[in-house]
């Protein structure tokens, strides 16, 4: 029958606590979409002239849809950024009433690639 030994557990327990912080580290690397114009689920009463991203670390945008209820793409002049922004704009044409989901496909510095929908209603 073997003994316990505390201080292999103690070691393993910490080599488990620095993998866990590594990857931990690694995802909080990752940039995020911190707020949007028009926010998630918005429901306004005119139009947006143009809808708006910020992102918590400077990105590339590399693609953005916008499709509205029956999803339908609708024409926008987007063009992937060559320069990495934290906030990003692409003025739009007037929307009639209906419910609208912008898709954004996004690289941070880091190099990955990441995706971001929300959505909003114009009454």
């Amino acid at each position: 029958m073997k003994s316990f030994n505390f201080t292999n557990t103690l070691r393993a327990i910490g080599l488990s606590m620095a993998i866990v912080a590594g990857f931990s580290q690694q995802v909080l690397a990752h940039v995020s979409v911190t707020d949007t114009t028009p926010e998630d689920n918005a429901m306004l009463m005119a139009s947006p002239e143009n809808v708006s991203l910020t992102f918590s670390k400077a990105s590339r945008v590399a693609k953005l849809t916008m499709k509205n209820s029956q999803g339908e793409k609708l024409e926008t002049d987007f063009s992937p950024t060559k320069e990495a922004v934290v906030n990003f704009t692409l003025p739009i044409s007037k929307l009639n009433p209906d419910t609208y989901t912008v898709d954004v496909t996004f690289f941070g510095e880091d190099g990955h690639k990441m995706k971001h929908s929300f959505s909003f209603m114009v009454h």
